[in-house]
């Protein structure tokens, strides 16, 4: 009995020192070009190191570099999407990041039609880097606190949207000193 009990304690120890990155908010842009196919775009607005953490900006950043630049992560979590590009890039100084993207199915993007009257997008879940977003604005109608679900017209061919997700107090650091100093060489 005591031999579980210390795997779990362990188990629990190690997850403390996983890394977080986090960002200030989500940029989404998505845009229908024919029927349910089209392009989008998602734009990461102060990516962040999680000071919580035990791990280092700088590692972060190598995390961020292999996982998702160089890496799969966000194609994994986005089911369907293809001639992807990504880059970092600073903007107002911040680091920024940009993934876009071509879909043939709308609908696996967290997107439903319903009866060709209503487009919805669910905010439910987390997103690629295990944090939860708060919807910020949108060109469609938000549902409110109660309904995590942003909706327009089933006419509508361009959907945007904002969300914040975490804000650039103490507990958070900018991961541009370190973009600047890893790409200067």
């Amino acid at each position: 009995m005591k031999k579980p009990l210390i795997y779990l304690f362990l188990f629990c120890f190690s997850l403390s020192f996983v890394g977080c990155l986090t960002m200030e908010s989500k940029e989404y842009s998505f845009k229908l070009k024919d029927g349910k196919k089209g392009s989008g775009k998602i734009k990461y607005i102060n990516i962040m190191h999680t000071m919580d953490s035990a791990s280092t900006p700088e590692k972060e950043y190598d995390d961020l570099i292999s996982n998702y630049l160089n890496g799969n992560k966000p194609e994994d979590e986005m089911l369907g999407v293809k001639n992807v590009k990504k880059r970092l890039f600073e903007e107002d100084n911040q680091l920024c990041g940009e993934i876009t993207f071509d879909f043939d199915d709308i609908s696996a993007l967290k997107f439903f039609n319903f009866n060709n009257k209503v487009w919805c997008y669910s905010l439910g879940s987390a997103n690629i880097f295990g944090t939860t977003e708060t919807f910020f604005t949108s060109n469609g109608t938000f549902g409110g606190e109660n309904m995590n679900v942003i909706f327009w017209d089933g006419n509508e061919k361009e959907f945007k949207f904002k969300t914040s997700i975490s804000q650039n107090d103490k507990k958070n650091e900018s991961l541009l000193d370190v973009w600047k100093k890893k790409n200067s060489k």
